[in-house]
């Protein structure tokens, strides 16, 4: 397998993006299911690709090495795109392990290009969201893993969605 794990429309605001240069590496928690158990795994420091979106649509596609995807997602608070995303996903070819709860790199593998071309068709199409294509997508045999955290509830996103639910709770008779 290609992708072993991924993220979909992740919340920033639910990060813990930890601090530059003091130490604090923050944390991307999510939790996956494996084996009938749920299991919370830290995807910082996890190879892969990652999609920055901005009201549910594609504005960046970038890529994060040895850094980690959360270094590089952390980035992008404070570069040109500071301010221009409110969500992320991300899929990650490093090796998960529900044992310590974190990721490895990844190592090194020999793909059958039926892997690939599945694996790539599953990432463009959740990714660009066709409307013509009938099936909503997974990446094969990978983890899904959903954001562990909720907002913090200072957050604009918290205040916007709390307005919304009391606007919406305000016309159901």
């Amino acid at each position: 397998m290609l992708i072993r794990a991924y993220g979909l429309l992740w919340n920033p605001d639910a990060v813990d993006w930890g601090s530059v240069g003091r130490g604090n590496r923050g944390s991307l928690l999510g939790k996956i299911r494996r084996d009938g158990s749920t299991h919370e795994i830290d995807f910082w420091d996890a190879h892969g690709v990652y999609v920055l979106l901005d009201q549910f649509r594609p504005i960046y596609i970038g890529q994060a090495g040895k850094g980690g995807l959360g270094p590089r997602l952390r980035d992008h608070l404070s570069d040109r795109f500071a301010g221009r995303w409110d969500m992320f996903s991300w899929f990650s070819m490093s090796t998960t392990n529900v044992t310590t709860s974190n990721v490895r790199a990844p190592g090194k593998r020999t793909l059958k290009p039926k892997t690939v071309l599945d694996t790539l068709e599953a990432l463009g199409i959740l990714l660009a969201d066709p409307p013509l294509n009938r099936k909503r997508e997974s990446v094969p045999d990978a983890d899904l893993a959903e954001q562990s955290k909720s907002p913090h509830p200072k957050t604009v996103r918290h205040y916007l969605e709390t307005i919304l639910k009391k606007l919406e709770d305000a016309e159901t008779p």
